[in-house]
């Protein structure tokens, strides 16, 4: 199923199948600024990355003892979200814990997911509760949404670039085999970059944004049409597109959690950046895109 919220603006859709924004559509041109999703090339359009963001070492971690399996990116973009409200411009969905949920991590939460249109923007607002009465909530949570590039039949993957604002350095966090190295950290000064295949050839670029206000803007050369990201407190920024393969999305990926590091113990309570709330406490987090 899914669901439509729109204005006399934009037009979006979501999936209540991991609450994925799949097209987000300006209502003047009839563009759509999602990715497709072809498989072809990478299957999924904006997939809710929870309760970790990336990837564990040896896919496992330890937890009170026990031992536990996750995939990439958790489980919440493979789970069926319930519509809990709803009105033209807004939209909240809800996933709380379930036996699947039970079998990978050991604990009852409640996750919001809130989108909400206002002019040409769409905010994602993500609340984190802890129902427990006695158990911290251990978790992460961050986007992944895939915008298309090129977004007219006219022009070419490469005609796009990335701006980053305000233009200061910004320490680069190193990834190796989809685990990082934060430790190692270098300060670079990436404010543009020229979209092309080569610079996904590492992986991801994954930049430490310190939880300051930051704006990503992905536009064509010649500024005619593009999305501005605007996020408040994201931990890091993941920017990512297929190589060797030629999929025409770059992804930017506002993220509060990291994967694990190289060196990580396994130990669930251990792991780098992530967030811990106590019982009946909340997190609260979000982002937004503008299209143009």
């Amino acid at each position: 199923m899914a669901v439509i919220i729109e204005n006399d603006k934009v037009r979006a859709v979501i999936n209540e199948h991991g609450a994925e924004l799949s097209s987000l559509i300006a209502k003047d041109t009839g563009i759509d600024y999602m990715w497709s999703g072809d498989s072809k090339y990478w299957g999924r359009h904006s997939p809710v990355l929870f309760p970790i963001e990336g990837k564990l070492k040896d896919d496992h971690y330890f937890y009170a003892g026990q031992e536990y399996h996750m995939t990439q990116h958790g489980f919440a973009r493979d789970q069926d979200f319930e519509v809990i409200e709803q009105k033209n411009e807004h939209v909240v969905f809800e996933l709380t814990e379930n036996a699947e949920t039970k079998a990978k991590y050991p604990f009852d939460f409640r996750l919001r997911l809130t989108y909400s249109l206002e002019d040409s923007k769409l905010t994602l607002s993500y609340n984190v509760y802890d129902p427990s009465a006695d158990q911290d909530l251990y978790f992460a949570i961050g986007a992944h949404p895939a915008f298309k590039a090129p977004l007219m039949p006219s022009q070419a993957y490469t005609d796009y670039q990335l701006e980053f604002s305000p233009a200061i350095k910004r320490p680069r966090v190193p990834l190796d085999q989809s685990l990082t190295d934060p430790e190692n950290e270098t300060l670079v000064d990436n404010n543009h970059l020229e979209i092309s295949r080569d610079l996904f050839k590492d992986d991801a670029l994954i930049y430490n944004l310190h939880q300051e206000p930051t704006k990503i803007t992905l536009q064509d050369k010649k500024q005619q049409h593009g999305v501005l990201i605007d996020t408040k407190d994201a931990k890091y920024v993941g920017i990512w597109s297929t190589y060797p393969k030629d999929g025409q999305f770059v992804c930017i990926e506002p993220w509060w959690g990291l994967a694990d590091k190289k060196d990580a113990d396994g130990q669930l309570t251990h792991k780098f950046s992530i967030n811990k709330l106590a019982p009946h406490e909340e997190f609260n987090a979000g982002f937004s895109v503008t299209v143009f």
